[in-house]
């Protein structure tokens, strides 16, 4: 093939590829802008679609809000008036309201009223369950979208108030209207896009793109449905965050089928250019190249099959270069004989300088021993004679031969240099050597070999050795600590660890080798802190400290800086033992010394510390309130003090359920509670008082078995000049004043409810008390 040709078919390729490389990029960047407009476009889609859900599941929010944000409703969930019913909860309300669905709970979450309608069939239907257990007691008001049985439904709830907005919160009105395919169609017609919703477990997000995020954070997907078409995909939650419907809005492609009719016409053009191009590329490269190359050939030529050197070459014409081509040609001629004279001084000298080398150098070729240098022979006390054409295997160790077989392989496969390979060969007097070959593959008389350069490494094996045994012995007496030791270096890396530390994973030693601390125990990407490993490296002593793990477990660990010879820290040996069980005994102390073991109240201890700690502090005014429980004694002696007990704990059940959570609540006596209320005035504290007393009410209605029975005494401290020993004295003197004002009353209640629940347990034991006090009666009035 001429070369003519060759530059023909090579610039035919050039532009081809360039061709092809501008294409592709073009096509990568192009179809980056197509799919970057595209999936803008249905990100822009998917918005418009729940934006519009969003606006239906408003307006029944605020049919919600508008229902319970008035007096009617305030009154209908307190008691309950059949003319609220008939007036306001009528089939003509559910048509104008588009509801399916209305329920009013209590604050218990019990059902005031609930029912189902289906304005459409005229006919009621079953409340689909979920809803009133997701809606209850969201104070803020809750909307979105539930799942049921009977298909998705949006809810709206919100907390029944007065209608100006003011409380407390009587209960909770939930609105729900069921999500039909005909409300799928409106929300299509409405957002000229065709929409569909599916259930979760119908999608294969497998087939789905990840094209981005929302506006409202969440991830969106895009799926090519046809050349045509493409559908954007969104994930729609419920009300407890977990994913309840999958979106799906399809879109035409115009972007697509833009730059698809692009793409042909700018290939159509690029092809001609090409063309042309190369025609006038061939053109100039005959011109200026090629017949000036050829004319220079044919003299090299001339020169090449003449016996004697040319003195040189006439130079050609022009000043480009092919003319300094030329002219080096003729300089490179005189050059070489020179480097002749050169090449054949070097060869004495490189074999100079292999003969008299300290190191043995050996050359195998198939396997046989084909050079050696005096080192070799010195070393081995074989002659070149018994070591040249025999198998290099035939000195080498039995054990070791396999392994030299291996790497002699590698060597001739890979062709390139590998690690040193350590192997044991016979002296000529029966003496073992050690030895390191350092081996690279060299061409030997045309053909391939191995040079070897092999060093005496007898004295260091036995150092190793020893250094082995004197490890294992380590090893020995640090595997059998109960507590986890490893050495950490300065990255935290696991240089070496214990058996203990590998058992606490679940792994063996060597397997954490190489890994970061902190993620193997720690679960963590960076290590804790205040790691006392870290303060260790950091200030070069001992350092200890408690870390807590991810999963509740507490350590103790004691980390020892360890230095190189010029004190400079290269790392630490960590050791860690698990204190779990104590730190879990201390927590269980810490709360006993401080809580009450029956309520789980704080103790009078703990109540005279916050005494004397609020008594200089800013949160005046502080009321105080003290609660003694009336008749516990008379409770103990009759029922037991199991009873009792169970008298104490409703108790504090009552007052924690009616104080607020920066309320201190404790019990300071055998019957006797008492609270301190930080930030609340007097009024406040009167009001907590009587939410108290309603409580009891509450609970004595629920268990009449066992009532309880307060007296209360509040007093409120206005300001750090008053005591609030003198303010809790104050008002446990107003408790007792209630205490004596209520005390025949608290009696007969609680006497009533002993012998009623004495009268349920044994009722001949009743009548024999009412029959021995008329006997008592009438042997009176015959004395």
């Amino acid at each position: 093939m001429s070369l003519k040709t060759k530059v023909l078919l090579v610039f035919c390729a050039v532009f081809a590829l360039l061709a092809l490389i501008f294409f592709a990029v073009s096509h990568v960047i192009a179809g980056n802008i197509a799919g970057k407009l595209e999936n803008e476009s249905i990100r822009e889609n998917v918005e418009r679609a729940l934006q519009a859900l969003e606006r239906e599941i408003a307006a029944l929010d605020k049919s919600a809000a508008d229902w319970a944000t008035w007096d009617d409703t305030y009154s209908f969930v307190e008691d309950r008036n059949r003319e609220y019913i008939e007036k306001n909860l009528v089939d003509n309300v559910f048509q104008i309201l588009r509801l399916n669905y209305a329920v009013f709970l209590n604050t218990r979450g019990e059902i005031v009223y609930a029912r189902g309608y289906d304005p459409e069939a005229g006919e009621e239907i079953p409340l689909p369950p979920g809803i009133v257990f997701t809606a209850h007691n969201q104070t803020g008001g809750l909307k979105g979208v539930v799942v049921t049985p009977q298909g998705p439904v949006l809810v709206a709830a919100r907390p029944v108030l007065k209608s100006d907005g003011s409380g407390p919160a009587r209960g909770t009105l939930i609105f729900a209207r069921t999500f039909k395919d005909k409300d799928v169609k409106e929300l299509s017609e409405i957002t000229r896009l065709p929409l569909s919703l599916h259930p979760p477990e119908a999608i294969d997000f497998r087939e789905l793109k990840p094209a981005g995020t929302l506006k409202n954070g969440e991830p969106f997907y895009v799926k090519i449905v046809s050349p045509e078409e493409s559908a954007g995909f969104a994930v729609i939650k419920d009300l407890q965050g977990e994913s309840a419907l999958i979106l799906q809005a399809n879109s035409y492609r115009r972007a697509a089928q833009a730059f698809l009719s692009a793409r042909q016409a700018f290939s159509l053009f690029l092809a001609l250019a090409a063309a042309l191009c190369c025609l006038l590329a061939l053109f100039w490269v005959d011109r200026a190249v090629l017949s000036r190359l050829a004319r220079l050939t044919a003299v090299v030529t001339g020169i090449g099959r003449s016996p004697s050197p040319a003195p040189g070459i006439p130079p050609l014409e022009g000043k480009d270069e092919l003319a300094l081509l030329s002219s080096e040609i003729s300089k490179m001629l005189e050059r070489l004989e020179e480097y002749q004279r050169e090449l054949g001084e070097k060869e004495k000298k490189c074999s100079s300088l292999v003969d008299n080398a300290t190191e043995t150098i050996i050359v195998v070729q198939d396997g046989v021993v084909t050079f050696v240098n005096r080192a070799t022979l010195a070393h081995t006390g074989y002659t070149a004679g018994e070591l040249l054409s025999r198998p290099f295997l035939d000195f080498i160790h039995p054990e070791d031969r396999e392994s030299a077989v291996q790497h002699y392989r590698e060597l001739l496969e890979k062709k390139s240099p590998l690690y040193a390979c350590s192997f044991r060969i016979f002296a000529k007097d029966g003496s073992v050597k050690w030895m390191e070959a350092n081996s690279v593959v060299i061409e030997w008389e045309g053909q391939p070999a191995t040079l070897h350069f092999l060093t005496d490494i007898t004295p260091r094996k036995i150092l190793e050795e020893e250094l082995q045994r004197l490890m294992a012995e380590k090893s020995l007496i640090l595997d059998s600590l109960t507590e986890m030791v490893a050495f950490l270096d300065r990255d935290m890396h696991v240089i070496w660890a214990n058996r203990t530390a590998g058992q606490s994973v679940g792994k063996n030693p060597e397997e954490l080798f190489g890994a970061k601390c902190h993620e193997i125990w720690q679960g963590k990407s960076a290590p804790c802190p205040r790691c006392p490993v870290v303060q260790a490296m950091e200030t070069g002593q001992v350092c200890t400290g408690e870390v807590a793990s991810q999963d509740g477990r507490f350590w103790s660990i004691t980390a020892t800086p360890v230095k190189d010879k010029d004190g400079k820290v290269i790392g630490a040996v960590e050791a860690t033992l698990d204190i779990t069980e104590r730190k879990r005994y201390e927590e269980q102390l810490r709360f006993l010394s401080l809580h009450d073991s029956l309520t789980g109240l704080y103790n009078r201890a703990f109540f005279q510390e916050e005494l004397k700690r609020l008594s200089g502090s800013r949160e005046y005014p502080i009321t105080i309130l003290v609660a003694d429980l009336d008749g516990l004694k008379l409770v103990n002696d009759t029922l037991g003090h199991a009873k009792g007990d169970e008298l104490l704990q409703a108790c504090a059940g009552v007052l924690k359920t009616s104080l607020r959570r920066s309320d201190i609540v404790a019990r300071i006596g055998g019957d006797e509670f008492a609270a301190i209320l930080p930030k609340t005035g007097e009024k406040t504290g009167e009001d907590l008082a009587q939410r108290i007393r309603s409580a009891i009410e509450a609970s004595n209605k629920e268990h009449p078995e066992l009532p309880l029975h307060f007296s209360l005494g509040v007093a409120t401290c206005q300001n750090a000049a008053e005591s609030l020993e003198e303010t809790f004295k104050k008002a446990d003197d107003l408790m007792y004043r209630n205490k004596l004002q209520n005390r025949a009353s608290a009696r007969n209640q609680i006497v009533g409810a002993l012998l009623a629940a004495l009268k349920e347990k044994d009722y001949i034991t009743a009548g024999h008390a009412a029959r021995l006090q008329e006997m008592c009666l009438n042997i009176e009035l015959g004395g």
